[in-house]
């Protein structure tokens, strides 16, 4: 009988292995190291598992997009929400009704009857110009529950969203990717399954032409580490050995210089040893008058 290969947990997200399938999924970038790769790699596999696509843009073209994401012979069909071009219409007089309305109200509209489909929010730090915070994180919990919605994946970049907005979307989502700019590049991930059980896992892979994921394992522990520096802390800290042959001068003692410094007696210690006392001698200003110690005050 041959052995069960093991996938890693990478493997099974973006190949959609992942039983059951994670309603809402984060993806996070930072500006040294971009995650489309990996998004468009998650999308390719729900193309060709026939599942249809609504890709909210707020940052490319879709004519761009669909260069990188063909559905030309997959059975699954992407369509676009064009949030990017004019989202605030400049030219065209009205702003898009897609990053302005509520995302359900924008995707119950346009889903096929019958047919499970994909969500994709496409950079939601460009999404959160246009709407209320609270507007956005009740959408995306909205549409992670309804019933025709397969997975809601939503993508942004971690350093540039606020702390509260990122914090919230964590937490809604039953799954999370953050991605690390290392050699070869990695990521952290988050799977939360509805028993309850939480995966955690940090792995490495690297990304065919065609958007698939290869080489994926258990990030090594010294992955994206250069030039760590030796500690040089004992080298640092000179010897008294380096200190005498550093100088001109003799900085040690003798035998007998040491039993003079131990026998010399300082002025304090004697003091301390033949008790103390306290010396006064009364001035001609001074009033000892007992009736009325408060005399010489000019009150």
């Amino acid at each position: 009988m041959a052995a069960m290969v093991s996938r890693t947990v990478l493997d099974r997200l973006v190949s959609l292995r992942e039983s059951p399938m994670l309603r809402l999924l984060l993806l996070t970038d930072t500006v040294e190291v971009c995650g489309r790769g990996l998004l468009y790699c998650l999308l390719c596999a729900h193309l060709r598992a026939g599942t249809h696509i609504l890709y909210l843009t707020t940052s490319l073209h879709p004519a761009e997009l669909h260069q990188h994401i063909k559905d030309d012979d997959t059975a699954g069909k992407i369509e676009f929400y064009d949030g990017a071009t004019d989202p605030c219409g400049w030219d065209s007089g009205e702003p898009a009704e897609c990053v302005t309305k509520p995302l359900p109200e924008v995707m119950k509209s346009r889903c096929r009857t019958g047919g499970k489909v994909v969500v994709v929010v496409d950079r939601l730090e460009h999404l959160m110009l246009h709407q209320d915070s609270g507007q956005l994180v009740r959408g995306l919990h909205t549409l992670a529950h309804e019933g025709e919605v397969e997975q809601v994946v939503v993508y942004c970049g971690r350093d540039v969203v606020c702390e509260d907005m990122l914090e919230a979307v964590t937490h809604l989502a039953s799954g999370v990717l953050h991605l690390h700019h290392t050699q070869p590049c990695s990521c952290v991930i988050l799977v939360r399954k509805p028993s309850g059980k939480v995966i955690k896992a940090q792995e490495e892979f690297s990304l065919t032409p065609d958007f698939r994921v290869q080489g994926v394992r258990p990030t090594q522990k010294n992955t994206g580490q250069v030039g760590v520096p030796a500690d040089t802390s004992a080298s640092s800290d000179p010897t008294p050995e380096s200190l005498l042959a550093a100088t001109t001068f003799s900085l040690s003692l003798t035998d007998e210089q040491r039993r003079a410094k131990n026998e010399l007696l300082l002025p304090h210690t004697r003091v301390q040893g033949e008790g103390g006392q306290i010396l006064y001698t009364p001035d001609q200003e001074d009033d000892w008058d007992e009736d009325d110690p408060d005399d010489d005050l000019d009150i």
